[in-house]
């Protein structure tokens, strides 16, 4: 999954060698430049390196007749299909449900439409022990009970009980995105008690007035979400070039919340 494709976005995957062929879907949270104008020439290098699978591109309303046209132009005839999944403007959207995932869009407050994504991950099922598939001599029938969190009833009276042959499930994983955004509560909400959340963090809070005519927010707003949300660890990032030293930022938003990351480029999280 990829979240946003500016203008560096192929170099960026080259970098950090992720193969264009592994993304399955692609999230835009705006149809501003620095979050877009990198999807054409992604979806053509694609094509190019001989994509087959369909491409799910999920985003604002306007983003399929931006790109369309755009593949059109430079006579990009695509060897994939692309589907187009719209946000919804109205509220928190669940975009994709399955195997434990549930990826949902929600809308946010910029100069334009856009939106944030909140990713949320739990074992759809449990994970067998296997000292116990030995010890019970499991049958495969019964590993597949045992798994779906049901105890196996044996026809000579045994009860093998799933908490017993079975590793506790691991706990939900929560990442949130917030895109561009000025400080608000559909972030806030997204992003209660979450294991990781990105939000963008513009300007230091002195320059509060042009964030909130920009559609942004400052580092010490970011971090107030953060502390109001309860996550466990808040990345912030989008900074302004103004700034040159960026520990500025982290220090700022510190002060508000303690678990602040500075993105930077080939950042791993583990969740």
């Amino acid at each position: 999954m990829l979240l946003d494709a500016g203008e560096g976005v192929q170099l960026g995957l080259r970098q950090q060698r992720i193969p264009f062929q592994k993304i399955e879907r692609i999230f835009i949270s705006h149809m501003h430049g620095d979050h877009v104008l990198g999807l054409p020439g992604l979806i053509g290098s694609m094509n190019l390196l001989g994509r087959e699978r369909p491409l799910h591109i999920y985003g604002p309303s306007n983003l399929e007749s931006y790109l369309l046209p755009a593949l059109k132009l430079t006579e990009t005839h695509l060897k994939f299909k692309l589907n187009f999944i719209a946000a919804n403007p109205q509220g928190m959207h669940v975009a994709i449900q399955e195997k434990g995932a549930r990826i949902s869009s929600f809308p946010v407050k910029h100069r334009i439409e856009a939106y944030g994504y909140q990713f949320y991950f739990e074992a759809p099922e449990l994970n067998v022990r296997k000292d116990r598939i030995e010890a019970f001599e499991l049958q495969r029938s019964e590993i597949i009970q045992l798994k779906r969190g049901k105890d196996v009833l044996r026809a000579d009276g045994t009860r093998i009980k799933f908490a017993q042959a079975c590793h506790n499930k691991t706990n939900p994983k929560c990442y949130v995105y917030s895109g561009d955004t000025r400080p608000c509560d559909a972030v806030l909400a997204a992003s209660l008690n979450a294991d990781l959340l990105y939000h963008e963090a513009t300007f230091l809070d002195d320059k509060r007035r042009k964030a909130k005519e920009t559609g942004h927010s400052t580092a010490k707003q970011a971090a107030q979400i953060a502390a109001d949300a309860n996550v466990k660890k808040l990345v912030i990032g989008h900074f302004s070039s103004r700034y040159r030293n960026e520990e500025l930022l982290a220090e700022e938003a510190e002060a508000t919340f303690k678990h602040v990351v500075l993105a930077n480029e080939g950042m791993k999280f583990q969740l």
